[in-house]
């Protein structure tokens, strides 16, 4: 999810003189080509250095590559950036009455630093920092309503609102203007598609959820991240031929671009023994486990999947 809402963020443009480098910036960001995009970024900022957006687009980039990679290592320049993006914002602020633009990029800085705290485990914090970005939501809206991209963080927000007792109509409300944003928005249509299947999954709409997915790898063949959430919504309905198929490219695709990203390709073989599993296919099963054992060795963030994997592994001895 984390990975999905950085690059649904890092998603919006303004239609002006460094539009063009946004652009390619965004188009290579969807295949996580991350030198090509930070270059173009770097040109769109030269061209205006007091406009926000660069600095925004690039601290979306720069936490995206960080959940990608499974690092720290970026997170002082992750900063660096959230802080011009919000004094560049809020001078854009200054000088004139209304800017929904500068509200929306302060707001999307404050959720991309809630997203860092809940994969940190700081739910007080990242709490926090949802609220401040909810509250520049709200300003940006009222002063331009038909800014659809920020439909994505409230859509977002309100579809976790209505997972709490009493508001559960908030989820329904929060998915449909995440629809709007898929439909409406123009630029921020791959990404608001991408949340949109993932939610759709967490609901148990399966086949709608396979279609928005579908249709996004069709779409951009190279990106991993849309192939991720094709591969989770075959496996959560169950279609373990499919899952298997989908997973065994995932596969293909990290060890080529990210052969040291072990943790990654942990994740990848634990579902690809799960599905081979539930296929009957236990050769397959225990050959991905053992390849688990091998990686996850003194690595604790990887103890949970190496438990999944043993007991996968002992069942799957016990059957053959």
């Amino acid at each position: 999810m984390s990975a999905i809402l950085f690059l649904m963020l890092c998603s919006v443009v303004q239609p002006d003189s460094i539009d063009y480098y946004i652009q390619k910036a965004l188009k290579a960001a969807y295949v996580e080509e991350y030198d090509s995009a930070k270059v173009f970024i770097g040109k769109a900022i030269e061209s205006d250095t007091n406009n926000p957006l660069g600095y925004f687009v690039y601290t979306g980039l720069l936490r995206l590559h960080s959940s990608d990679f499974v690092t720290d290592s970026l997170l002082d320049s992750f900063f660096y950036y959230c802080d011009k993006t919000i004094e560049k914002a809020k001078l854009s602020i200054r000088k004139q009455e209304k800017d929904a633009w500068s509200h929306y990029y302060i707001g999307g800085i404050n959720m991309y630093i809630s997203s860092l705290y809940i994969e940190k485990g700081n739910y007080i914090k990242a709490f926090g920092f949802a609220e401040k970005s909810i509250n520049e939501i709200r300003l940006c809206l009222s002063e331009k309503p038909d800014l659809y991209d920020a439909f994505l963080i409230m859509g977002s927000y309100e579809y976790l609102k209505g997972s709490f007792p009493f508001w559960g109509s908030y989820k329904s409300k929060g998915i449909e203007k995440i629809r709007i944003g898929s439909q409406m928005s123009k630029y921020s249509g791959p990404m608001a598609k991408n949340i949109l299947a993932v939610l759709l999954q967490s609901e148990k709409r399966y086949d709608e959820s396979l279609k928005e997915a579908r249709e996004l790898v069709e779409t951009f063949p190279k990106s991993r991240t849309f192939l991720w959430t094709l591969c989770k919504s075959y496996m959560a309905k169950g279609d373990w031929d499919n899952a298997a198929l989908n997973y065994e490219l995932l596969l293909l695709d990290i060890l080529k671009r990210q052969p040291n990203n072990q943790y990654n390709i942990i994740q990848v073989e634990l579902s690809l023994a799960t599905t081979y599993y539930h296929i009957g296919n236990y050769e397959k099963t225990i050959e991905f486990c053992e390849d688990i054992f091998r990686l996850s060795e003194n690595d604790e963030r990887t103890k949970d999947m190496l438990k999944d994997a043993r007991k996968m592994y002992d069942d799957a001895k016990r059957k053959m």
